[in-house]
């Protein structure tokens, strides 16, 4: 009832929604106002009287009788619905008035109800705010992930942020345009990262928000264009040029990290993030906790001897550059705000291969040594369809992945250029050092200090560490790992 005591033709009651019918009053019969002056009040709940205009019937109250209309409708997605509206009260409407008025509301609802069930127009801006906050966090998205969405929204699709899904539904050439200029002025592969976050938003859009966005396989309807792996992965005589780059970086924490990176395969992006206490000397394993695929995905870096060595070089090298992150970080970066290296592009001028293409890398030398495929995807962590690699067990594997790890390293570390000269081997710990033997080759330190390691003889905790003629030390081939742990 409104305030000034009519009904208000806009609200539903309660009461029709829980009408009773009697059954002698559910036939049709054309109401006048004599037959519902006559209409005796109810025995239990209100019962309704139909007329013979379909859909307008009065709700017979003990108060009041009400003229009412109500049709069903449909909406978008093909459900019914049922919609009421009460015209006014006997007494205040004749029966012709209220048939009258009954007529044109019909049609009005049949309209209303249609547009009162139809779905939110969702935007660009809205659908990825909305997959960004919800899905991507409950899939396990790495930060990482989230951002080169923002950057491939922001870039390639930011002035479509306030256009609704549904034109693209509507003219899906739209999308396709939009591809073919930015292979034009972008390049193929940024079109398909474009292509790509389109059809996902597009796609979770339509399964999570408006399922009555059509389906539509946008894989068909746009023209991806062709890639192909990149094949930036060195051969033994880049190898050997790259060492020499390598051994001319001034900074020696990023010389590390590169080495490292090499040497174990891994993703920069997760092992920049490692820290001392993911590390197990007596394992021989670094545990990288934060890899591609999430915390699900984490797993041990079996390390060789030379990444022993690179370990302890690190150390040093980031206690004297950044003594307070390097206590937690074993690559640590002053100017990092995460207090680890976070970027490590360097000029190809003087570094000519870095990041995935070390990756590509050890995979090549893992082929040279013939280090079987399932072995290698343990190694890189690589995500496998097959059943049986699922029967190992890798803590079982270990002293296996340990030795292949070993085979590996040393074939890579069997490139570094190796000038025919002799070295003097010592034994350094803090800055003091104990000539072990002078005049010695590269190959005759290596036995040295193999032998040396199971002598009591060998200063407990020092390094091995080779010098020339200067006094410099050979920092790639310094060993001694147990001093890791000191």
């Amino acid at each position: 009832m409104a305030g000034n005591g009519h009904a208000d033709p806009w609200t539903v009651s309660t009461v029709l929604e829980t009408v009773l019918m009697e059954p002698h009053m559910t036939e049709r019969i054309e109401l006048t106002d004599s037959l519902v002056s006559s209409l005796p009040p109810p025995s239990a709940g209100p019962y309704v009287q139909r007329d013979t205009l379909p859909g307008f019937y009065v709700v017979v109250g003990k108060r009041a009788k009400t003229f009412t209309v109500q049709c069903d409708v449909r909406d978008e997605l093909g459900r019914r619905r049922t919609k009421k509206l009460a015209l006014g009260r006997h007494g205040e409407l004749t029966v012709k008035q209220a048939r009258a008025r009954a007529k044109a509301e019909l049609g009005a609802l049949q309209v209303a109800g249609r547009f009162e069930e139809r779905r939110k127009q969702w935007t660009v801006r809205e659908a990825w705010e909305h997959m960004r906050d919800y899905e991507l966090p409950a899939k396990g998205s790495r930060p990482r992930t989230v951002e080169g969405y923002q950057k491939t929204i922001d870039r390639l699709m930011g002035d479509w942020r306030d256009v609704t899904l549904r034109k693209f539904a509507d003219n899906p050439r739209l999308v396709v345009e939009r591809h073919r200029a930015v292979t034009r002025d972008n390049g193929p592969y940024a079109a398909n990262h474009f292509g790509r976050a389109f059809r996902r938003l597009y796609n979770y859009a339509q399964a999570k928000l408006d399922p009555t966005l059509p389906l539509i396989a946008w894989g068909k309807v746009i023209s991806f264009n062709r890639e192909q792996r990149s094949k930036d992965g060195m051969g033994e005589e880049e190898l050997r040029d790259w060492f020499v780059q390598l051994g001319n970086l001034s900074n020696e924490v990023r010389r590390e990290f590169h080495l490292f990176t090499l040497l174990s395969g891994s993703r920069p992006d997760a092992l920049s993030k490692a820290r001392w206490s993911d590390l197990n000397v007596r394992r021989r394993a670094l545990r990288i906790t934060e890899p591609k695929g999430g915390p699900d995905r984490a797993f041990d870096i079996p390390l060789s001897r030379p990444m022993l060595a690179c370990l302890i070089r690190a150390r040093k090298a980031g206690r004297k550059l950044c003594p307070r992150q390097s206590a937690t970080f074993i690559f640590p970066a002053n100017k990092s705000r995460s207090g680890h290296l976070s970027e490590w592009k360097e000029d190809r001028t003087e570094l000519a291969k870095w990041g995935k293409q070390l990756r590509q890398t050890y995979t090549i030398a893992a082929e040279w040594v013939d280090v079987s495929e399932r072995t290698l995807k343990r190694l890189l962590n690589h995500k496998t369809q097959d059943v049986t690699m699922g029967y190992g067990d890798r803590d079982r594997m270990w002293p296996r992945l340990v030795a292949e790890q070993e085979r590996i390293s040393a074939h890579i570390m069997a490139q570094v250029p190796v000038k025919d000269e002799r070295f003097e081997l010592r034994a350094e710990r803090d800055g003091n050092a104990t000539v072990v033997r002078a005049h010695v080759t590269r190959s005759e330190a290596a036995a040295i200090v193999e032998d040396a390691e199971n002598d009591i003889s060998w200063p407990e905790g020092h390094d091995a560490v080779l010098c020339d003629s200067a006094g410099t030390a050979c920092w790639f081939l310094a060993d001694g790992w147990e001093a890791i742990a000191a």
